[in-house]
């Protein structure tokens, strides 16, 4: 074989492997946080998870949006502050607190802005009902629980 014939197996090999790259790539999953659904899902997967897998509260408060985040905050801070420590804001979730009323069966989110509302519905619509504010902030859609103030 001449150096012709090298150099188009080099750029058969090449393009190979960059239309194998490209299938692959077209083929990957946008992450889970990409829709408020998504995040909703991940959401109450993780805090599930949190009862028996203590990093999965990191996770948690990964998955809180600036407002809930900031709750947690401030509620470490006055916690530091009596126990005389450090105390994170991830710490102020309890963990193996959490159950859910209802198994999800359906989700439908109404976004405005960069807001949204995830009514999740569970088997019996009527009585199964939630509705889960979520505000998207890079990466993604991240949960707005409400939680009481500190």
């Amino acid at each position: 074989m001449g150096i012709r014939g090298a150099h188009r197996k080099v750029f058969l090999i090449f393009l190979f492997h960059l239309s194998g790259s490209t299938a692959l790539a077209s083929c990957s999953r946008p992450p889970a946080d990409a829709t408020p659904e998504g995040t909703v899902r991940l959401f109450l997967d993780e805090m599930e998870a949190a009862g028996f897998d203590s990093s999965a509260t990191k996770r948690v408060y990964d998955l809180l949006g600036p407002v809930a985040r900031a709750n947690l905050g401030e509620r470490a801070r006055r916690t530091s502050q009596l126990q005389g420590r450090h105390v994170e804001p991830r710490d102020m979730l309890a963990a193996g607190l959490f159950g859910l009323a209802f198994r999800p069966k359906a989700m439908r989110s109404t976004i405005v802005g960069d807001r949204a509302t995830v009514d999740v519905f569970g088997e019996d619509p009527q009585r199964e009902h939630a509705s889960v504010l979520c505000a998207h902030e890079a990466p993604g859609w991240r949960i707005e629980p409400g939680l009481p103030e500190p």
